[in-house]
């Protein structure tokens, strides 16, 4: 606990002025959305014990602070997240660790029983900026019995912190226990390109959330994949299975 606190005065500075930066790129994102209604913002900020992409610790398995901000209008998204510890996302690299900014911007509406959403992202780091790369994504969400199902995938195209080009699949499913604050999820991906070593790489994770106090939001999750471990320890802290556990605030 103490260890986490530490970071939170640490980083918190550093966040705050972040935050400033996301509101901005949020409006100038959603200008021409902006002239037909509203823009709504939300975010959230949290400390988490392990920043956890895919399967893989991009903090060597040390704690993290994330701010994230999203502003929409109609059917219209623009968000980022700053979080204040991570690696470049390489399993065949280790790299120093960085900041990562990720900022996105996209469309999805409901139509029916299910929900679509398209969009694109770019994965930045502070300091080094040859690690940045940009994605395509798109999902698929919709309810099979008590259920909320997700299908997903995203998409890197050849670019230069992307060798190859990068493809990551991904379906995952919440349930919400009736009469409690509980719900109970899971996902599975599969990834396949640069991010995943050139080779075909299985993740998955399982866990429950509760939301107490309206705002607060508290979760422990075991993420893992199937990646063999390299010899060198960091390659192993990265790789390996974990317990993740999480305590957010909504505003």
């Amino acid at each position: 606990m103490h260890a986490v606190c530490r970071i939170v005065a640490r980083h918190r500075r550093q966040l705050l002025l972040r935050r400033h930066s996301i509101a901005a790129i949020a409006i100038l994102l959603l200008g021409p959305a902006n002239q037909a209604g509203a823009v709504d913002f939300s975010g959230n900020a949290a400390v988490v014990s392990d920043n956890r992409f895919r399967g893989l610790s991009l903090s060597d398995q040390h704690p993290v602070v994330t701010a994230t901000v999203e502003a929409s209008s109609g059917p219209w998204f623009a968000g980022v997240e700053a979080v204040s510890s991570a690696r470049v996302r390489s399993p065949i690299r280790i790299p120093r660790r960085n900041a990562e900014v990720d900022v996105s911007g996209g469309w999805t509406r409901s139509l029916g029983l299910v929900t679509p959403t398209v969009g694109v992202i770019a994965y930045l780091h502070p300091g080094g900026g040859e690690a940045a790369n940009g994605e395509v994504f798109a999902s698929l969400a919709g309810a099979i019995g008590p259920a909320t199902v997700t299908l997903g995938a995203n998409y890197a195209p050849d670019q230069r912190a992307v060798r190859g080009g990068n493809l990551y699949l991904t379906a995952a499913a919440a349930v919400a226990v009736p009469t409690t604050p509980l719900t109970i999820r899971a996902s599975v991906g599969r990834e396949r390109g640069g991010f995943a070593g050139f080779r075909t790489k299985i993740d998955w994770s399982a866990g429950v959330e509760a939301r107490v106090l309206r705002i607060v939001t508290l979760g422990i999750d075991y993420v893992g994949n199937d990646l063999p471990p390299l010899a060198a320890v960091g390659a192993r802290r990265n790789r390996s299975d974990g317990v993740v556990v999480r305590a957010g605030v909504s505003f």
